[in-house]
């Protein structure tokens, strides 16, 4: 029972203190944004008149008082045309050294015979006072306004004094915009005051104001509030908030308050609602509810745990759809490129040998498209089994500023007519060693990832220069391939994952997540690094930095030419399980001076071996093949069994070459130029031979 009565006590005790801190802070703040913004536009409208003032002297420059009165109708004229759109002004005036008016921006002419000789103004100017001076509020003699004046010395071109400059403001603009300001709150409270504490103008009214003087022409005693509301005793004797603020360079000061008890008015409303409320079943409701909103809480994280891991087991069901995807393609592909490489190997080499039976034909029209189809089928398979992730690398030398070129007419289409393609080089890009279908996959990449970063069109600029890695650890000379679009860009957050595999931020069923990673582990099996920069709205920037060459001369250097000499007599055991591919490799080593003995799987060869290895000087096997063994095994046991018969392995796919390149095994790509292949024979055989061309 006791803590039932001292908990809603408390409850109500700090509930009724925070209410009322709230209330005079937004007291505070409704008093500082008011001061603020009165200030503001009180500075401008000075400033204003003060400009306007010098801009009128200047015109007047050092004239007579006689022609200045020769030049009235100009000088109302150009006084009029300056005060048109300032609503502040009642008038601008020019007063004489003799204290009447010249002119006028209100009548014309003038009424010359108002002597402003007991103008506060006028005798303050006379005797040299301070400028600007502002006067306190006085009645119109013409028309019985009320206005107060902001007033400048004319002087004459020795010093003398020339007259007045005056501007004469109505304090009903400003008592009109202090309204509007406050929204029409009269607890607010705003007044222009001069250093002096005489009010020039103040919204709202007091009650003995008129319409004509809003509470202008009194006074009131301002604490100086330095820049801060401060509590003080206000005009009434009653306690408030008050702020006053200097304006600057003039002796001026915009000052708003309000009453403590109008500030805390709605918070009395608050705390007698409050009290009838805080009966002893809001205990009861208050537990109610806790438990409620506890219950709903746990239903939420279990909810939310739930859809976490079901958009987790979706990410992993559509990264293994996608796996098994590629993994089914890269097999078909795989299957088709053995068979197709067969073919291309079987077209290869008898064109080879119809150009040795027939010379008179070598150099035919239908001959040389026979090649170039054989080339072009070799690129494309290779081309086919690279996207599949499936392609054996085959590193060649290569110049950027030559190769890349020529790659654009592949990006052009994939780009479309939208996208406009640039790239710019640099001629002293070392070169560099790669696999050239893997550098066309990754420009072929990055060009779709920028095309649908640009749906609209846009920019593709590829440049090519001599750069190393940002961090600076890399050693030695790189050359740099900048991909970069002008296309969305990616959120900052997402930059460090674009290489993840299966990571895209494109939407379901529009990318892979595959593309940048392939990009990144072409430039890592290069030996290089891969940077990405990208800001959203501004575009991406992919960086290939790729080490350069260690030397030139595998660009240079074409295929060699058979050594008929070397090969000649050459005993060549060929396993083959392909009746056409054997026989025109067969018919290629017979026609270089090879003796062949042919055989159709491993262990038909191992039989052959087994005892009569004099009888065999070299090996070429396929490695796909049927039987118990394929050519990378039967390539083991002949080491073993022989460990200086030379071994030359050959194929159109396989999985197992990361395997072969593991065990430093030699192996030629189906199809195989001639020349090509003899080169490999020769310097498989010299590589286990000892120099006088003996068994070591």
């Amino acid at each position: 029972m006791l803590l039932a009565a001292i908990v809603p006590l408390v409850a109500f005790a700090g509930a009724a203190w925070y209410l009322r801190d709230q209330a005079v802070a937004q007291a505070r703040f409704r008093i500082e944004s008011a001061t603020r913004v009165a200030e503001e536009h009180a500075l401008k409208v000075f400033e204003t008149n003060v400009a306007l003032l010098n801009r009128t002297a200047d015109m007047l420059d050092d004239g007579s008082d006689q022609a200045l009165l020769s030049r009235e109708f100009e000088i109302h004229t150009a006084l009029k045309r300056m005060t048109a759109d300032l609503p502040q002004l009642q008038g601008l005036f020019i007063m004489d050294s003799g204290g009447r008016m010249v002119a006028t921006n209100r009548l014309f002419p003038a009424p010359h015979d108002i002597d402003f000789t007991d103008r506060p103004l006028y005798r303050h100017h006379r005797a040299g006072g301070v400028q600007p001076f502002v006067t306190n509020t006085l009645t119109s003699r013409a028309t019985g306004e009320l206005f107060f004046d902001m007033s400048l010395r004319r002087n004459r071109a020795d010093g003398t004094f020339g007259g007045v400059l005056s501007a004469s403001m109505s304090p009903a603009y400003f008592a009109g915009f202090y309204r509007e300001l406050t929204g029409g709150d009269k607890h607010l409270r705003i007044a222009l005051v001069r250093s002096d504490d005489a009010v020039l103008a103040r919204w709202p009214q007091p009650p003995e104001a008129s319409d004509v003087a809003p509470g202008a022409g009194s006074t009131m005693k301002i604490e100086d509030s330095r820049g801060a509301v401060i509590a003080v005793e206000l005009i009434d004797g009653a306690r408030g908030l008050m702020e006053a603020r200097p304006l600057g360079p003039y002796p001026i000061r915009v000052v708003a308050w309000m009453n403590m008890a109008s500030i805390l008015a709605p918070w009395h409303r608050q705390i007698a609602l409050l009290a009838a409320l805080m009966l002893p079943t809001a205990i009861g409701l208050a537990y109610v509810s806790w438990v409620a909103l506890q219950r709903a809480r746990n239903a939420l994280r279990v909810l939310d745990e739930l859809r976490e891991e079901t958009a987790h087991r979706r990410h992993v069901e559509d990264a293994l759809r996608q796996a098994q995807k590629l993994e089914a393609m890269g097999r078909l592909t795989g299957g088709v490129a053995h068979d197709f490489n067969n073919l291309l190997m079987i077209v290869s080499n008898n064109l080879f040998l119809l150009q040795r039976l027939k010379p008179d034909v070598a150099d035919s029209a239908q001959l040389t498209a026979i090649d170039r189809a054989v080339r072009a089928g070799s690129k494309l398979t290779r081309q086919l089994l690279s996207f599949s992730r499936r392609q054996a690398l085959h590193p060649e030398v290569m110049h950027l500023q030559q190769h890349l070129p020529a790659l654009l007419e592949l990006l052009k289409p994939a780009l479309g007519s939208a996208i406009h393609l640039s790239i710019d080089m640099d001629p002293a890009t070392p070169p560099v060693e790669v696999d050239a279908a893997e550098l066309e996959l990754a420009m072929l990449n990055l060009a779709i990832n920028a095309k649908d970063a640009m749906p609209d069109g846009g920019r593709l600029d590829i440049t090519i220069a001599n750069e190393s890695p940002p961090d600076g650890q890399a050693a030695g000379s790189f050359a740099c391939i900048t991909v970069r679009d002008n296309g969305a860009g990616i959120a900052p957050e997402l930059v460090n994952r674009v290489f993840e595999p299966f990571f895209t931020t494109k939407p379901v069923g529009q990318g892979t997540g595959l593309g940048l990673s392939q990009v990144y582990g072409f430039c890592a099996r290069a030996g290089g690094r891969a940077t990405l920069e990208s800001r959203p709205g501004q575009g991406t920037a992919v960086r290939m930095f790729l080490p350069s060459a260690k030397s030139e001369t595998d660009e240079q250097v074409q295929a060699p030419a058979p050594s008929i000499t070397r090969l000649s007599g050459l005993r060549v055991l060929l396993v083959e399980d392909n009746d056409d591919v054997a026989a025109a490799t067969q018919g290629v080593l017979e026609s270089m001076g090879c003796i062949v003995s042919r055989r159709g799987n491993a262990d038909e060869a191992l039989q052959v071996l087994g005892g009569h290895m004099p009888d065999v000087d070299l090996m070429l096997s396929d490695i796909v093949m049927p039987g118990s063994m394929d050519g990378i095994e039967l390539c083991s046991r002949a080491r073993k069994l022989f460990p200086r018969l030379p071994v030359v392995l050959m194929s159109g796919y396989s999985e197992s070459l990361s395997k072969a390149a593991t065990q430093a095994m030699d192996v030629l790509p189906k199809p195989c130029a001639p020349a090509v292949l003899a080169a490999a024979l020769e310097k498989a055989f010299d590589a286990m031979q000892g120099p006088s061309g003996k068994a070591a």
